[in-house]
């Protein structure tokens, strides 16, 4: 709980210079992103495990300075990382996929260039896949749907006249712990992604 009132308290405070402001739909947007996962500790039943790196993906679409200086964003991203690629005695694996509504506030950095930071809060899907090579009887894989919240920073540029921009987004994402078939598994996860917004 605490999280969550952290999280929309952050959000609230990114728009509090725009709450003035008329609401602007006139520039809707959408977004493609690719990147990596970084590597990270995740918990198995309160046991740390260190996954390896992954691909990231990101789809999203919104309104670009839906309040004042601020966007509107609905994205989905998905991630994707393991803890052995070759030979281990445990193979652990963590596939995320979220929906996440985020505000998230620009200020400019040059001439064609400004930055952007914000919050988003939604739903993730967490799949695991626990197999023990030694022991069969602790394997047990499956999904749980979660509540999630993320923090997001990263910077555009217009590298071209017209209404493409390119950016480049550091994404960190949290969710409750998810409960796969009996089991507890902690999921958290940084992700790089490097993408273009179409502006309408």
């Amino acid at each position: 709980m605490k999280i969550r009132l952290w999280v929309a308290a952050a959000a609230c405070a990114l728009c509090e210079t725009a709450w003035a402001a008329p609401v602007n739909v006139s520039e809707p947007y959408v977004e493609l992103a690719a990147g990596v996962a970084a590597r990270s500790k995740l918990a198995f039943d309160g046991v740390d495990a260190s996954l390896d790196s992954g691909p990231a993906v990101s789809i999203a679409a919104g309104f670009a300075r839906f309040i004042g200086p601020v966007d509107l964003r609905l994205d989905y991203a998905a991630t994707d990382r393991d803890s052995c690629q070759v030979i281990c005695f445990v193979n652990r694996g963590v596939t995320s996929g979220s929906v996440m509504l985020s505000a998230l506030a620009n200020f400019p950095l040059g001439e064609r260039w400004d930055g952007y930071a914000g919050a988003g809060a939604g739903i993730v899907r967490v799949q695991a896949e626990h197999k023990d090579n030694a022991f069969s009887s602790n394997d047990y894989s499956g999904s749980d749907n979660v509540f999630g919240w993320q923090l997001v920073g990263g910077a555009r540029v217009q590298a071209f006249d017209g209404p493409v921009r390119l950016f480049l987004e550091y994404r960190y994402q949290k969710s409750r712990n998810a409960e796969i078939d009996g089991h507890s598994v902690e999921y958290h996860g940084s992700s790089v992604i490097f993408g273009a917004r179409w502006t309408f």
